[in-house]
């Protein structure tokens, strides 16, 4: 989605290792393990036309409350964060992995380059600007019209999306309103103050990792200027084709992007 948050506090609560689980994933390809993060209400398999796999050994998860994962609360970013990095560390990977991350997926990779040693993030379309929800939102997300104010949201994102991906994606979406508002808990509640804060934590990247900031959609044209001020790493181009989904849009497109960019 457009707007998402993490949670102010610092460790996740809800563990899934401790739970004897971990996150459903997949793991496919050769040479660096590359993580593959999906939007909200979507899954692992949202990746699978983008063919990362003839660069990357591809480490694709389904967060928690999503495809085949653990339902266990708190569903939120700080969550996801741990929950991938124990899955990498049973891994007993030496090096640290790259991570691509769209929409939702977008911030995840974000705080958790934050957060964690990375090689490279890629962001899909997500900004990392945010601000609490109007309150005809905030009613939308909690109350009774909560699917039709979902699919009214992502319709605005489509752009130039071929409509028989659109199709194939509305089939597949999962609208689970506990777990929407779980990862939206922040935008729900939090003041402006808050928001700011996290922002600033979740875009403390060391010096030196890369970060590309990739849109479909307009951030707004003062978002370079804003996002280089706290990455300033990053860099921030537009997609060829204008809609939420670029590397559904182009996956050749996309994963020659990713593969330039992360220099494999």
């Amino acid at each position: 989605m457009t707007t998402v948050a993490v949670p102010e506090n610092g460790r996740a609560e809800g563990n899934l290792a401790a739970a004897d689980h971990q996150l459903a994933h997949d793991l496919e390809g050769t040479g660096p393990v590359l993580v593959a993060v999906h939007g909200l209400t979507e899954n692992r398999s949202f990746w699978s036309p983008v063919n990362l796999r003839q660069h990357f050994r591809v480490l694709s998860v389904d967060l928690r409350g999503h495809g085949d994962s653990p339902r266990v609360r708190p569903y939120g970013i700080d969550e996801s964060v741990e929950d991938i990095h124990q899955l990498i560390e049973s891994m007993g990977e030496d090096r640290p992995p790259f991570i691509v991350g769209h929409s939702l997926g977008g911030v995840i990779a974000t705080a958790y380059a934050a957060r964690y040693p990375t090689r490279g993030v890629v962001n899909v379309d997500q900004s990392l600007r945010v601000g609490p929800l109007p309150a005809e939102m905030v009613a939308a997300v909690q109350g009774e019209g909560f699917a039709d104010f979902v699919r009214t949201l992502f319709a605005q994102l489509y752009g130039e999306l071929d409509p028989v991906l659109v199709a194939d994606i509305e089939r597949r979406r999962n609208l689970d309103q506990d777990v929407f508002r779980g990862f939206w808990t922040p935008l729900l509640s939090w003041d402006a103050d808050a928001l700011a804060a996290w922002s600033r934590r979740t875009t403390s990247l060391p010096s030196g990792v890369p970060y590309l900031s990739l849109h479909g959609t307009d951030p707004g044209g003062d978002y370079a200027d804003w996002l280089t001020e706290r990455i300033p790493d990053a860099i921030v181009e537009q997609a060829p084709k204008c809609t939420h989904y670029p590397h559904l849009a182009q996956p050749e497109w996309f994963v020659s992007r990713v593969h330039d960019f992360f220099g494999t």
